[in-house]
């Protein structure tokens, strides 16, 4: 069951990647979709309990591991689905251990992968509700 209710977050500073995401986001549904450059709009908007935050790795002047345990630390039901366009396992290992719920390599050619994860945390969580 996928009603698109929760607010979603995007934390990256390259714009077209954010729209992009957004529009995809939209069209499956989703209507309460928030996009930052920076952690310091992120955090100033965290009242809203953003149910997913969408966080790149390398953003203007710091990297999105700090975010992501600064988010966990601060809001730890908070889904982070960690994106990186570089390809090493240390970056993919290191975000999870830090509580994000999924990583995947940012593409826009692989927008739909981050829609489909969003959408199986939220039959995961209504799963595990329905028991």
């Amino acid at each position: 069951m996928n009603n698109n209710s929760q607010t979603i977050f995007i934390l990256d500073d390259e714009e077209i990647f954010s729209f992009s995401i957004e529009h995809y986001l939209k069209k499956a549904g989703y209507s309460d979709i928030y996009s930052f450059k920076t952690s310091a709009q992120l955090f100033a908007n965290m009242d809203k309990n953003p149910g997913v935050l969408i966080l790149d790795h390398f953003l203007h002047n710091e990297i999105g591991l700090d975010v992501l345990e600064e988010v966990k630390k601060t809001h730890p039901s908070t889904k982070v689905i960690y994106l990186s366009a570089q390809k090493t396992a240390t970056i993919a290992v290191r975000a999870l251990k830090l509580g994000a719920f999924a990583y995947q390599e940012k593409s826009i050619t692989d927008i739909q992968k981050i829609i489909e994860l969003i959408q199986s945390e939220e039959n995961l969580e209504f799963a595990t509700v329905a028991k």
